[in-house]
């Protein structure tokens, strides 16, 4: 018998695996599944290593013999074994526990759990986020609560997880409150654990050098101050790469941010949430028309927010879909608890919310519950009138709404043109907000500062609408819209008629001006039907300008001759001399509009006269544009041209650029009617460029049937169709009616739309509107302009030599 070796100055070390399971005897030999899986756990080994199986682990976890404990190796895929393997290995007391990463494995999950729902939408963002983590080693998701970053971190794990050989971790930080225990949670996570060789956190870095592990750090938020433990990590292991899910970024460097917001698929991937979460509670769930309706507006509400949309539709098995709805459009809780498996945090949105709040100084707090009231986006000037001034908070504003933006409880909003620096929250940020300054008593007085604040705006507005600068004006305006909006039903509730009144006033050349004219008209109806509305006030003479003129540019002749004749008698009896004026102005144009020409052109001489005598030449010039056109209607073209041309003079160097645009479109009117098409045509082009540069919208939609006129007279039917068929719509979107009086201007001329039918037939006449019907206000007039330039349009010799270039 041969003796066994002797080993002279070398230690024998033997990699070891264990298992449990079923073998057979086969001669003098053992076989079978298991005993291939226990080898190919062995060979995963090092010398010196014991590596178990989870079966063994589940057997003998609970009773290990002193000195001993289990490390998770998390789970491999073996040789030939489809399914992956759980491994731990074995540490004893005084033998080494540290080893290489485990050998021919095919790859490491690590711990990431086992998805039990679908995972809707978001492939945008999942394709951009395996870019960004690409070339970037540190990549933090920043987002609201409810925002779904744990969820996307996870899904991005599952995808990059291949690359990945050591392992994606999950490691939740949501217990911690202390910074300086991340460190060791990540330790314990990734199978580290204190014992004889020192402290696990001790030896993570490391642990880490060699390895090629995906680290996801959830909940981030509020153990920001470890964000030095995370720098520590990546320059110890190279190939070490980390995502972040938290409220706020860590702000160290080789940070890539990546901001999560409502579900990028819009409305559709919010719908398709609702409806798989729903019928979980009732799978034979079947949507009416009103319930497809009422869950769009469900997902709007919840800002398309992922977890507010699964609170929601997790209510469907005790509530109608119409009542869920309700609820939160009256911005009460829904009933009952949240998913019980969901964390406390997540149980309701206002707990997500509160998760961030109560990581702000109480000063910030203040700050973000008074910021609840704007409706829409602000800036920093408004937020220091409504929700200030700074020392009234105790803190600096602009830092303030930094600290809420970092924190993804307010985000910058850039989709305001160039109107500065601007902020907006979520609308769920804006419920609970508003809950907490209600609680705080506050809610009145900081929504009576709102009101005021933008009352304000539209009365520093309101002179420059018509005007040169009316372009700057309307994007501001615009920017504040929903703010505006919100200050003037914040007045009418408080049944101030007065504010009421004159908010109308200054606000309904905006509407008119930028295509809002059926909301106006909304807010005008209502303003009027107030208590103390119909008192003969300032504020009323004011108000009738707005009501007059809303009626009529939505073609109410009738309607606005009334009102105008109100406001002229009132500004007399109230000794207002100018809004008599205007009145006596205004009223001739709705007669004119009648066809009341005998009394028209004596309200227009009256109110010459009274602007005369009070020294607004502006005002004098335009009547005299008005007494044009009623030169025009008499068929006196000659001479309606001639004064045209000489106001177009006197608008230009006034600078009453609104009129200058008028008079553009009154010569291509006369010129239309006594048949110089061509020089007509280019007067109408100044008219829209104007229009484009004062961002006009009633003037540049009325204006594209002067192209469709022009493509009649050039034998233009498919241009002719197409116009129209855009010209039709935005008129109904921009709620705007030609007047009577420009109807009757262009009778004779032929109907443009007779003439088209007739040249292509019923199917192509059709096909070529619906074309039309689906631009935008933008593309029609581009398409106008492409109109002129194919047909070589030239200026007449009498224009300006100072007219817009097209």
């Amino acid at each position: 018998m041969p003796s066994a070796p002797r080993w002279t100055g070398v230690a024998p070390r033997v990699r070891v695996g264990i298992h449990t399971g079923t073998a057979r005897l086969a001669g003098d030999d053992y076989g079978g599944f298991d005993v291939n899986r226990v080898a190919r756990i062995a060979n995963t080994g090092s010398g010196g290593q014991i590596v178990l199986s989870e079966t063994v682990r589940a057997l003998v976890g609970d009773d290990l013999p002193a000195g001993t404990t289990l490390r998770d190796l998390g789970r491999h895929r073996l040789k030939d074994i489809t399914t992956p393997e759980h491994l731990f290995q074995l540490d004893v007391d005084g033998l080494q526990t540290d080893f290489p990463p485990l050998r021919g494995t095919l790859g490491s999950t690590g711990n990431l759990p086992a998805r039990v729902t679908s995972f809707v939408g978001r492939e945008a963002e999942l394709e951009r986020l395996q870019q960004l983590l690409a070339t970037n080693r540190l990549v933090t998701l920043t987002g609201p609560g409810g925002a779904g970053k744990t969820s996307l971190s996870v899904e991005l794990a599952r995808q990059v997880g291949e690359g990945y050989p050591d392992g994606a971790w999950l490691v939740d930080l949501s217990p911690l409150r202390d910074p300086s225990l991340v460190k060791a949670t990540i330790a314990r996570t990734v199978g580290l654990y204190d014992g004889v060789l020192g402290a696990a956190a001790d030896r993570l870095e490391d642990h880490l050098a060699d390895r090629t592990t995906l680290l996801i750090l959830d909940n981030f938020e509020q153990v920001l101050e470890a964000a030095g433990t995370v720098s520590d990590l990546l320059r110890a292991a190279p190939r070490l790469a980390i995502v972040v899910a938290s409220r706020a970024p860590l702000r160290i460097a080789g940070e890539q941010e990546f901001p999560v917001g409502p579900l990028a698929g819009g409305e559709a991937d919010g719908n398709r949430l609702f409806l798989e979460r729903a019928r979980a509670v009732r799978p034979d769930l079947r949507l009416s028309a009103a319930d497809e309706a009422a869950v769009a507006e469900i997902c709007r509400l919840l800002d398309g927010l992922p977890l507010g949309i699964e609170l929601a539709a997790a209510r469907v098995g005790t509530l109608p879909i119409p009542a869920i709805r309700d609820r939160l459009a009256s911005k009460l809780p829904l009933p009952g608890s949240g998913p019980r498996d969901l964390p406390t945090r997540q149980r309701t949105l206002d707990d997500a919310i509160a998760w961030s709040y109560d990581l702000l100084e109480p000063p910030v707090r203040r700050l973000l519950d008074r910021i609840g009231v704007f409706a829409g986006s602000f800036d920093l000037a408004q937020a220091e009138v409504v929700c200030g001034p700074s020392d009234e908070l105790g803190l600096d504003m602009l830092d303030g709404l930094v600290r809420l933006a970092e924190h993804s409880l307010l985000y910058r909003d850039d989709g305001a043109g160039d109107t500065g620096i601007r902020f907006r929250a979520l609308e769920t940020v804006r419920t609970f907000a508003l809950g907490r300054l209600r609680s705080a008593g506050e809610l009145d007085a900081i929504r009576d500062r709102h009101a005021e604040a933008y009352l304000a705006l539209a009365e520093r507005a309101a002179p420059f609408l018509p005007g040169g600068t009316q372009a700057t004006w309307i994007v501001q305006l615009a920017a504040d819209d929903a703010n505006l909006r919100a200050a003037l039903l914040r007045v009418i509730a408080r049944g101030d008629a007065e504010a009421a009144l004159l908010g109308v006033a200054h606000l309904w050349r905006y509407w008119l001006l930028s295509g809002r004219l059926n909301e106006g008209k909304q807010l005008i109806t209502s303003v009027f039907a107030m208590p103390g509305a119909d008192e003969p006030t300032v504020a009323r003479v004011r108000a009738l300008d707005a009501a007059g003129g809303t009626a009529y540019w939505q073609g109410e002749a009738t309607v606005a001759e009334r009102f105008y004749a109100e406001q002229e008698h009132l500004g007399r009896e109230l000794g207002l001399a100018w809004e008599e004026a205007n009145g006596a102005y205004n009223v001739a144009h709705a007669r004119f509009a009648l066809g009341d020409e005998e009394r028209s052109i004596r309200d227009l001489a009256s109110a010459k006269a009274k602007f005369a005598a009070l020294g607004d030449e502006r005002m004098v010039a335009r009547i005299a544009w008005a007494e044009a056109t009623s030169l025009q209607r008499r068929g006196l073209h000659d001479q309606a041209r001639e004064a045209f041309l000489e106001l177009l003079g006197r608008f230009h160097a006034s600078g009453d650029i609104w009129y200058e645009g008028l008079a553009f479109g009154s010569l291509a009117w006369v010129d239309v009617t006594t048949g110089k098409i061509d020089s007509a045509f280019w007067w109408a082009l100044q008219s829209m460029r104007v229009g484009q540069d004062l961002r006009d919208v009633a003037d540049m939609t009325l204006s594209i049937q002067m192209g469709a006129v022009a493509a009649l007279v050039f034998e233009r039917p498919v241009e002719v169709a197409t116009l129209l068929g855009a010209f039709d719509v935005l008129l109904v979107a921009y709620g705007i009616r030609p007047p009577a009086g420009l109807q009757q201007l262009i009778a004779g001329i032929g109907d443009p739309r007779d003439y088209a039918r007739a040249a292509l037939g019923p199917g192509a006449y059709e096909a070529a509107r619906a074309r039309g019907a689906a631009m935008t206000l933008d593309e029609a007039v581009d398409a106008v302009f492409a109109l002129g330039r194919e047909l070589g349009i030239m200026p007449p010799a009498d224009a300006p030599a100072d007219s817009p270039a097209i």
